[in-house]
C-alpha cells in the first residue's frame, strides 16, 4: 500500500475522530465516511477481477453506513452494513483453504459471537429480527476470514478488529452504556476496514492469480 495512501487516510481517520464531540456538524457525514471511500478507490486501483468489485463494493456500502449512521438512521445504516459484511464474507470463502486447518481461529470466531450475540439480540427489542441477521452476517465474514487463504494473519486481525467495533455498538445500544465508546468504535473499524483491505493485497501479491 502506498504510503501517501497510508498517511492520506490516518489524517483523515484522525480529523473524524478530533471532531466527535462537535458532532453532528455540516461535512462531519463526508469527515466520517471519507477514510473509507479513500480505501475503495485504492482497492478499485490496486485490485482486478472478483477482488475489486466485492472489495471496493463492500468499502462504498460501509461509507454508506457511516453516512446513515452519522444521521441517526440506524436501521438504513445497518443493512448497508449487512451488505457490506456479505461482499467480504463471499470474497473470504472463495479465497478458502481448508489445508491450513485453522480450527483456532474457527473457535475463536464462533465463541466470540456466541458470546456478543446472545445477549445483543436478547436485548434488541423490536429490531430483533435485523440485528439477529447483522449479527449472522458479522460471524460469516469472521468464519471467510478465518478460512482466508495464506498469509491471512492481517485480513483475520482486521475482521477481529470489525467484530470488535459491531460488538460495541451492540452492546452500547441495547445493553449498558459503554465509556468513550464512540472513540473505541470508530478507533477499531477505521483499524478493521485498513486491515482487511491490506490483508487481501498481501495474500494477492504473494500469489499472483490471472487477471
Amino acid at each position: 500500500m502506498k504510503k501517501l495512501t497510508l498517511l492520506v487516510y490516518g489524517l483523515c481517520c484522525l480529523a473524524f475522530l478530533l471532531t466527535i464531540p462537535y458532532t453532528p456538524y455540516p461535512g462531519s457525514i463526508l469527515t466520517k465516511a471519507l477514510p473509507i471511500l479513500i480505501l475503495a478507490g485504492l482497492a478499485w486501483v490496486s485490485l482486478r477481477g472478483p477482488a475489486r468489485l466485492f472489495m471496493a463494493a463492500a468499502l462504498l456500502l460501509s461509507a454508506c453506513g457511516d453516512s446513515f449512521l452519522e444521521m441517526d438512521m440506524f436501521t438504513p445504516g445497518l443493512g448497508s452494513f449487512l451488505l457490506a459484511q456479505l461482499c467480504y464474507a463471499w470474497y473470504f470463502f472463495s479465497q478458502r483453504d481448508l489445508s491450513s486447518r485453522p480450527y483456532g481461529r474457527l473457535f475463536f470466531v464462533i465463541a466470540i459471537m456466541l458470546c456478543v450475540s446472545i445477549p445483543v439480540v436478547t436485548h434488541a427489542g423490536d429490531l430483533f429480527i435485523p440485528v439477529a441477521v447483522y449479527m449472522t452476517a458479522i460471524c460469516l465474514m469472521g468464519i471467510g476470514a478465518a478460512l482466508y487463504r495464506q498469509p491471512s494473519a492481517i485480513l483475520f486481525a482486521g475482521a477481529m478488529f470489525f467484530v470488535a467495533s459491531d460488538s460495541m455498538i451492540g452492546i452500547d445500544r441495547f445493553i449498558t452504556t459503554l465509556p468513550a465508546a464512540r472513540y473505541a468504535i470508530m478507533i477499531t473499524y477505521y483499524t478493521a476496514q485498513l486491515l482487511i483491505l491490506w490483508g487481501v493485497l498481501e495474500s494477492r501479491n504473494h500469489t499472483p492469480r490471472p487477471k
